[in-house]
């Protein structure tokens, strides 16, 4: 075969292969669009792409129990630039670090030392977060009905309550006093006044997913800078009740939650038997910052 005809027909297989790959291309977007018009794909920030990804993932009908947990796991660290880590035990078996919340400190959203208010939610005789975040300087409202303590100082910047969080004001099973957030913010007004709440964090056992809705509902959410919780996905549930916990999340984020850290908790490891997932984590740590509460930089 002469050479030069040799070369023509590679040159001629190369930019059929580039025609090809650019109408794949356009063809691919086109279909997307179609498939989803009202969203913009001209992202401007890979904080846009990934809630793209995540919208549609979580809505996907062959959605897997793998990218359910890699949802949890979503970092989107570089949405703020200095997070600390305040609390936590060390523990062994697997050596870590436990019960730690993590903080963003930049200035747009960080905590105001000497002015800001914490609440926290599930202490379990485990005071290093309350502990820690008084230290830094705010006023902390600790609480728990589980540890048969009735309301008092555990130091003079940190009020215990023994209430339980809930969607509502009821007595559980077990004899605890549950209260909705939006009530105990009511109840305490009369304490700490009508401030933001510049830290929320919520440790409670599966009880996460009755009181978000109300937070979401009541508007309570408006009134919280940063949100640290342990969400705990349900080993026995169904992939319909995962996702549903997994979609509650995704809309704090689209109205204006910007998550900043996720951490799985290594001592909850367990097979989901629903999904086929196995020797995985079901309990997440992870924090967001609320972008309409944003201070104005000088």
């Amino acid at each position: 075969m002469p050479l030069l005809y040799c070369c023509n027909l590679k040159r001629c297989f190369h930019k059929c292969s580039a025609m090809f790959g650019t109408l794949l291309l356009a063809f691919g977007t086109l279909t997307l669009y179609q498939t989803f018009p009202t969203m913009q794909l001209n992202f401007t920030n890979p904080t846009e792409q990934a809630s793209f990804y995540w919208d549609i993932l979580l809505d996907s009908e062959s959605l897997t129990g793998a990218q359910l947990l890699k949802y949890a796991m979503w970092t989107n660290r570089s949405s703020c630039k200095l997070a600390h880590d305040f609390g936590g035990l060390i523990l062994g078996n697997p050596s870590g670090i436990d019960g730690q919340k993590t903080v963003c400190i930049d200035r747009e959203v960080a905590p105001d030392p000497d002015e800001c208010l914490v609440y926290s939610f599930g202490i379990n005789n485990e005071w290093s977060f309350d502990e820690e975040i008084h230290n830094y300087g705010c006023e902390v409202f600790s609480f728990d009905p589980s540890m048969g303590f009735d309301h008092h100082d555990h130091s003079p910047g940190i009020h215990f309550y023994n209430w339980g969080l809930g969607d509502k004001d009821e007595t559980s099973e077990e004899g605890w006093a549950i209260r909705s957030l939006t009530s105990i913010y009511n109840n305490l007004t009369a304490r700490h006044g009508k401030r933001i709440i510049d830290y929320l964090k919520i440790d409670v056992e599966w009880a996460e997913w009755k009181a978000l809705p109300e937070m979401i509902a009541t508007g309570m959410l408006s009134k919280v800078r940063q949100l640290g919780i342990e969400i705990h996905f349900g080993a026995d549930e169904t992939m319909a009740k995962n996702r549903e916990w997994a979609k509650l999340l995704r809309s704090i984020e689209k109205m204006g939650m910007v998550r900043f850290d996720s951490k799985y908790n290594p001592w909850s490891i367990t097979n989901f038997t629903e999904i086929a997932l196995f020797n995985v984590p079901f309990a997440y740590e992870i924090a967001w910052y609320n972008s309409k509460l944003l201070r104005v930089s000088n």
